[in-house]
């Protein structure tokens, strides 16, 4: 906690700093996106912008305004007029206005049925308090060429006639009239880039189709042809200035955010660098088997501490970490050593199962030597009985090398586990059922006290079976006859099953309790009648482990033996 406390100090303030800082970076990029986005709006259609996009854009001189150039591109690539009013409603400025437009209130102006004007920003210049109206009109040649197109079409042909004095016109605006059949397609076109297909639908609507062209349209009754006069829509030539705009501050956003964290972080590596190097090599020393605390290399003395034996100012705010290494060091130091002990019980763990190897296969090998023997003559039943004893040296050796490959495959995380959802009380009657009918175990009584309700959990059927199999299989093995075993499931609260086999047998001492899981290797002579590898409950209990659950035992000499599982409820 007081290592916590420290790094709360030392890093708050940095930290706040940091933000305070990054914050203040971001403001003012998204200020900036939000101002770039404003404008590429406006530049697609000025009836989006608002009046910060607008007000500067227009210069008022004494009693005069004037719309500057890229204001006046804008508006002539969208077929759009602007006007400048004052309150009073007089005309102090206009761009393509139309011809009749006169003085007036801005809102009779909007009132009037005829009126082209889309939209208007109130703009209040400095220095002056005076209010001006920007009006925005729309410049309607499509309306004006359509009569005039109409009345040279031949219907009857589904030909366009264009006349001359149409053509400047639609060339000028680069426009195009099109005749359109009932099913959308176009039969005939004039003009720069028409459609080659056109739907009308949306056109009857607003006035624009489905792909945003501004086109009016008359439709003939008796050929069933629409007349469209139009213009497809083009980017802006000031858009992609703003594009550019936009890709130059994300670099120069982007470059200033690099610099900002460069130079945050060799702030804190200046700051913190030191002590974690001399921690990096001393784990570096560690990893490499040297267990020792770091030194200096000219004095001998111990590059965390003083002459004084106290801990350097510089690592102080470490001394917790300092504590700990210091710890693990020992630790590790101790560990080799047991390793070192390790090692040689594992070599005498392998020469044991060399042992109980050879010993089969010596039997094996006898018995086989006899049988080919030409000096004797076996009886059908000695030969029997030689087969029998070769098949079960066969079937414990079997059994010893699939142990030793489950062990290695747990031990190396590589045991294929499929999990499924399933009840324990079903698995447990299986693999009850094999002990009921097996002739070995008559002298013994089987008693299966399942939970009335499903114990559905996540189990690989394989596995868990295997396991209780195992447990079964030991308790009527290691027992003498007459010994009750009893196999029991329950619920606890909502959470958890409990699987506990019972039995009322010899029982077995604290020491064997001990070893019960973890030897790896029982060595038991394979002469004698009691079969088994001594790896089935080690086994067992790593496999009740990867079903996130746990096993324990409890037994006494002669007062029987109990083992329960607990396995989590899915």
């Amino acid at each position: 906690m007081k290592t916590y406390r420290r790094f709360v100090i030392q890093f708050l303030a940095r930290i706040f700093i940091l933000f305070f800082l990054l914050a203040i970076l971001l403001f003012t990029s998204f200020a900036l996106l939000g101002y770039f986005y404003e404008q590429v709006e406006s530049f697609e259609d000025l009836t989006d912008a608002s009046e910060s996009f607008i007000a500067p854009r227009v210069d008022f001189k004494e009693e005069t305004a004037q719309f500057d150039q890229e204001l006046k591109v804008l508006a002539e690539e969208q077929d759009r007029w602007m006007a400048v009013l004052t309150e009073k409603g007089d005309i102090v400025g206009s761009f393509h206005a139309p011809d009749n437009l006169q003085d007036g209130d801005i809102g009779t102006l909007l009132s009037q049925e005829e009126s082209s004007i889309t939209c208007y920003w109130e703009v209040v210049p400095f220095p002056t308090e005076e209010v001006y109206y920007v009006v925005l009109g729309t410049n309607n040649w499509q309306g004006d060429l359509l009569p005039q197109i109409a009345e040279n079409v031949d219907w009857e042909n589904h030909k366009l006639a264009v006349s001359e004095p149409v053509k400047p016109a639609l060339k000028e605006h680069k426009g195009w009239a099109i005749l359109v059949d009932r099913s959308g397609r176009v039969v005939d076109s004039y003009g720069e880039g028409p459609p080659a297909s056109y739907q009308t639908a949306d056109l009857l609507a607003n006035n624009t189709d489905s792909e945003g062209r501004d086109a009016v349209n008359h439709f003939d009754q008796a050929s069933q042809l629409t007349l469209v006069v139009g213009k497809s829509p083009a980017p802006s030539s000031l858009k992609a200035n703003i594009h550019g705009t936009i890709s130059n501050s994300v670099i120069v956003f982007t470059i200033l955010l690099l610099l900002f964290l460069l130079l945050a972080t060799f702030w804190y590596a200046h700051k913190f660098s030191s002590p974690l190097l001399t921690f990096m090599r001393w784990l570096q020393n560690i990893r490499q088997g040297v267990y020792v605390v770091p030194v200096d290399q000219r004095t001998g003395q111990s590059v965390l501490l003083n002459k004084h034996g106290n801990i350097k100012r510089k690592y102080r705010l470490y001394q917790d970490l300092i504590v700990t290494l210091t710890q693990l060091t020992t630790i590790l130091k101790e560990r080799e050593t047991e390793r070192v002990r390790t090692a040689k019980s594992r070599e005498d763990w392998i020469s044991g199962i060399s042992h109980d190897l050879k010993t089969p296969l010596a039997s094996i090998q006898g018995y086989a030597n006899m049988m080919e023997s030409p000096d004797y003559a076996w009886s059908e039943t000695e030969i029997r009985d030689f087969a029998t004893i070769i098949g079960e040296k066969s079937v414990y050796m079997k059994d010893l090398i699939e142990d030793l490959n489950i062990t290695y495959q747990l031990k190396n995380n590589e045991i294929p586990m499929v999990k499924e959802k399933a009840d324990v009380n079903e698995c447990i009657r299986r693999s009850l059922l094999q002990f009921i009918n097996n002739p070995l175990y008559h002298d013994k009584e089987l008693i299966f006290q399942p939970e009335e309700q499903e114990l559905i959990t996540s189990i690989d059927q394989k596995w868990f079976q295997r396991v209780m199999d195992n447990l079964i299989a030991n308790a009527l093995k290691y027992n003498v006859a007459n010994t009750v075993i009893t196999v029991s499931s329950a619920l606890i609260g909502e959470h958890l099953i409990v699987i506990k086999v019972t039995d009322d047998g010899v029982g077995m001492d604290q020491e064997t309790m001990q070893h019960l899981f973890t030897r790896y290797y029982r060595g038991t002579n394979t002469t004698e009648s009691v079969s088994g590898t001594g790896l089935g409950l080690a086994i067992s209990k790593q496999l009740i482990e990867l079903h996130d659950g746990s096993i324990s035992v409890k037994s006494k000499p002669g007062e029987g033996t109990t083992i329960r599982i607990l396995l989590p409820v899915l």
